[in-house]
């Protein structure tokens, strides 16, 4: 097992998250990596969020707002009050898959000192957990640059407290595509980063109800604003193949075959990717 040497901080915004708390909970108290503050930032729920956490008595776990103005305020929030080396953030709704997911990104950073972020595969769930679909990430190598398309979701992306120190935080006029903002700005030195060649690592929920569900249109304008770039929906021919390139220069054909044979076998039955991934 690798030294628990470095502190990793995890954001977790919440607002009336008892729906679905326990299990991303779970999945984290589940870890067998150790070393890991939770910084809850509420926006003022009053389902018993606060109080099951209180319930936890998780030294590791601290509440840093109690009433946020909005989910990116509260980023900000949880990011300030952040004393990790490693920086990232899981939605209340959201999981980890793998019981070593800290632990293979803390393997990443202590392994890559030239690297200030990592990003790794995930999977779409249904509301109710079940998974959906899984996803692998890419940087964009150069000569081609970031235009809001990777696969990256924030629940898999990790980076140092000097990556945020230096990115300043999220700017609090965009409401609904704001990790773009912060994707963009790390993506600007692909050099600078890594894909972790695994399983995936983090799932998020499709819901009606989330702010990408029911900011469907807002958000792709807003998206398309800070990457500087009009995206097309469905996915033009060009991408796929800077997709390809990126992943041939990435070392990552080998992988991205791996979760094609994965999706082909994953019915939306399936409640753990340890019933497909062979």
């Amino acid at each position: 097992m690798v030294a628990e040497s470095l502190l990793v901080s995890i954001v977790m915004p919440t607002w009336n998250s008892m729906r679905y708390l326990d299990d991303c909970v779970q999945s984290l108290l589940n870890q067998t990596y150790s070393r890991f503050e939770l910084l809850i930032c509420d926006g003022g729920s009053t389902d018993g969020t606060l109080e099951y956490f209180a319930s936890l008595d998780d030294k590791r776990f601290r509440i840093v707002s109690r009433k946020d103005t909005g989910l990116v305020n509260s980023l900000n929030i949880g990011f300030s009050h952040a004393q990790g080396d490693i920086l990232c953030w899981l939605n209340s709704d959201d999981v980890y898959l793998n019981n070593s997911a800290l632990q293979l990104i803390v393997e990443q950073f202590q392994k890559r000192k030239e690297i200030t972020y990592a990003i790794t595969g995930n999977a779409m769930l249904s509301e109710s957990g079940n998974v959906v679909r899984c996803l692998l990430p890419w940087i964009p190598q150069p000569p081609f640059s970031y235009r809001g398309y990777s696969n990256v979701f924030t629940g898999g992306l990790f980076f140092l407290k000097s990556a945020w120190r230096q990115f300043g935080g999220f700017s609090e006029k965009n409401r609904f595509a704001f990790e773009y903002e912060l994707i963009s700005h790390l993506f600007a030195n692909p050099k600078a980063g890594v894909c972790c060649n695994s399983s995936p690592i983090a799932g998020f929920r499709l819901r009606e109800d989330s702010v990408s569900g029911a900011n469907a249109k807002a958000l792709l304008d807003e998206r398309s604003n800070l990457v500087g770039a009009k995206i097309k929906e469905p996915t033009p021919v060009l991408h796929q193949l800077i997709r390809l390139y990126s992943y041939f220069r990435m070392g990552l054909i080998a992988l991205l075959i791996s979760y094609r044979k994965i999706n082909k076998r994953l019915p939306v039955k399936h409640q753990n990717l340890n019933d497909v991934i062979k």
